[in-house]
């Protein structure tokens, strides 16, 4: 049970640090080669210098947003782990098997919202023309680094969050199993059998 107990108390902070840090990506996402891109929209005067520089401009915007609410949720909903002492009971309760289940839910749906967005934002990322795009910047002293590192990490961030989903149920069905186990242990313990026989005698 020691064993299995801190695994739940590291894995459980192991995900605060991943929601965290799928946090400071969401922050990030509209950066690197996304950015120049959006230069090439000047949303001031809605002038579209590249054409689908707009559209880009403008769901990832969106995205950026969409994202860091989700980041703040998921960090939101780890913290309720440790409102409910999930990540340090050696018996769960039901409110245990509760904050389980939302953060298992929650890893998976942010996985999947991700990609979601990952996929929207790359087709229209892609849609563009890369050198009429160079030529563009050219003229603003900007050197075009193209790069889908962005893309590439998200999908990283998508794939531990369904690990992260995994390692809970995990932690779940393990704890089962040794409260099952410390149960028939008890039960068939001579204390507990004393007990018995003295309440069936009363």
């Amino acid at each position: 049970m020691k064993t299995q107990m801190r695994f739940q108390k590291y894995l459980i902070l192991a995900i605060l640090i991943f929601a965290a840090l799928s946090f400071v990506y969401a922050l990030s996402f509209c950066g690197g080669t996304i950015a120049q891109y959006a230069t090439l929209y000047d949303h001031v005067n809605k002038e579209e210098i590249v054409d689908g520089a707009k559209a880009l401009f403008e769901a990832s915007q969106k995205y950026n947003d969409i994202l860091i609410w989700l980041a703040i949720a998921f960090i939101l909903v780890v913290v309720l782990n440790y409102v409910m002492a999930t990540n340090k009971r050696r018996n769960y309760y039901v409110t245990n098997y509760v904050s389980t289940g939302i953060t298992v839910a929650y890893a998976i749906a942010f996985a999947v919202a991700l990609a979601i967005i990952l996929m929207n934002t790359y087709s229209l990322f892609i849609a563009i023309d890369t050198e009429v795009a160079a030529e563009e910047l050219a003229y603003t002293s900007m050197e075009l680094k193209y790069s889908t590192s962005t893309f590439i990490l998200g999908y990283v961030v998508a794939g531990v969050s369904i690990v992260c989903a995994g390692l809970m149920i995990f932690n779940l069905v393990w704890k089962i199993k040794l409260m099952q186990g410390e149960k028939k242990l008890l039960e068939a313990s001579p204390v507990h059998s004393e007990q018995v026989t003295a309440e069936e005698g009363v």
